[in-house]
């Protein structure tokens, strides 16, 4: 991420996932996170249920911001009913498009910005899996896409204008005349 400003909002960002989703897929009748009732008799298909499972500190990203870099990990269960016409297909082709799609996404569209995106690194999918554990979709064909991308939580250190936004003033010196004993040749941003 090359912009300093990442301050994130989880809820953004889950509203802004499902709102590409919907827009890229319009066939999809229900796109939502934490759906908790999957019961085949009101659920509209075919479902795109979304989930955030976690979210691994990444020591080997400093973004420079004072803020902690995670990997985070989404899943997105594809369902459509078993009867479904070629129902086998469509699902992996499914599954595969929403992943293609998931690939290009280098950042969210912003749904409280328009022309703005959420701050967060692209997508990485992980795979498509076919997703047989759950009793409750058992009249269901369903595969799982995952996918992963960076966040930065917490807030930045740096304000919309390059200056941060602690009292720490930026300084600086020309070699050779830096380091201790050299304060007077420090110049002062004010």
């Amino acid at each position: 991420m090359a912009n300093a400003i990442t301050n994130i909002s989880l809820d953004n960002l889950h509203n802004a996932i499902v709102a590409e989703i919907k827009r890229a897929f319009p066939d999809l009748k229900t796109v939502e996170f934490y759906r908790e009732e999957t019961d085949r008799k009101t659920l509209p298909l075919p479902a795109c249920l979304l989930e955030l499972s976690e979210m691994d500190g990444a020591p080997d990203i400093d973004p420079g911001t004072d803020q902690l870099a995670v990997t985070a990990r989404f899943e997105a269960r594809l369902i459509i009913g078993f009867r479904a016409h070629r129902a086998k297909i469509e699902i992996r082709s499914l599954a595969a498009g929403l992943a293609a799609h998931l690939r290009t996404m280098l950042r969210w569209p912003d749904p409280l910005n328009p022309g703005k995106a959420v701050p967060t690194g692209p997508c990485e999918v992980a795979g498509c899996y076919p997703d047989d554990f759950d009793p409750a979709l058992d009249k269901y064909e369903v595969w799982r896409v995952e996918w992963s991308q960076v966040l930065h939580l917490g807030q930045t250190a740096w304000t919309n204008d390059g200056t941060p936004a602690s009292d720490l003033q930026p300084v600086f010196a020309w070699k050779p005349d830096i380091g201790e004993g050299n304060a007077d040749n420090y110049e002062g941003f004010e």
